[in-house]
């Protein structure tokens, strides 16, 4: 034991570099380095009585920190089939425009907000949570990237609204839509960068 250290405490050893960069947030915030770390390492502790990793617990909440900054608001899915049960067969094209449009600002606050940082990864999260889907992939292949989603209670005109959602915000990523196959509550796409579009094919599966 360290003499002068109370008979309860343990020495951690970790890396030089690491320690610098907590005690210049210690400094920061005002509290003295072993504080600092006490309360760092208490919440990792509640965040494992969670079931979840401290990353996933920061990733969680940048991502609640990024929707609302982007206004995102959450209302129950059944209320919205049941606004759209109403509204789909008349404006169905108009609502189209306006999900691709609101991807689309979306996509271009996400480029703003995350700058260097990996868009995709992070779009792939937002769609898992802000949308409830069961599942959802959003995979890189270079010049491309080739989505999937699956949702048990989305309706059909739900998931035609959400790829059209998708393609906005892809269109700001700087991809365009190279093709698509739905049905309800499943669809992949695959997108391609804008200077390699030739074509475009669009399908539904009945």
């Amino acid at each position: 034991m360290i003499r002068g250290t109370p008979e309860d405490t343990k020495l951690i050893v970790l890396p030089s570099r690491l320690v610098e960069r907590l005690k210049a947030v210690a400094t920061r915030q005002g509290i003295s380095l072993s504080k600092y770390a006490t309360e760092a390492l208490e919440q990792a502790l509640k965040a494992d009585g969670l079931g979840v990793s401290l990353g996933e617990t920061v990733d969680l909440y940048r991502l609640v920190e990024v929707q609302r900054g982007a206004g995102a608001v959450h209302i129950p899915r059944s209320s919205l089939e049941r606004l759209l049960k109403e509204l789909y067969p008349g404006n169905g094209e108009e609502l189209r425009r306006v999900w691709h449009e609101a991807g689309r600002w979306y996509g271009e606050y996400l480029r703003t907000k995350l700058r260097d940082d990996d868009v995709l990864g992070f779009f792939e999260k937002a769609l898992l949570v802000s949308w409830n889907l069961d599942e959802v992939e959003v995979r890189d292949e270079g010049s491309a990237v080739a989505l999937r989603f699956a949702s048990f209670s989305m309706s059909l005109e739900s998931t035609e609204l959400l790829l059209s959602y998708i393609t906005g915000a892809m269109s700001s990523f700087g991809y365009g839509e190279l093709e698509r196959d739905y049905l309800r509550g499943l669809a992949t796409a695959r997108y391609v960068r804008q200077s390699s579009i030739n074509y475009a094919r669009f399908k539904r599966s009945s």
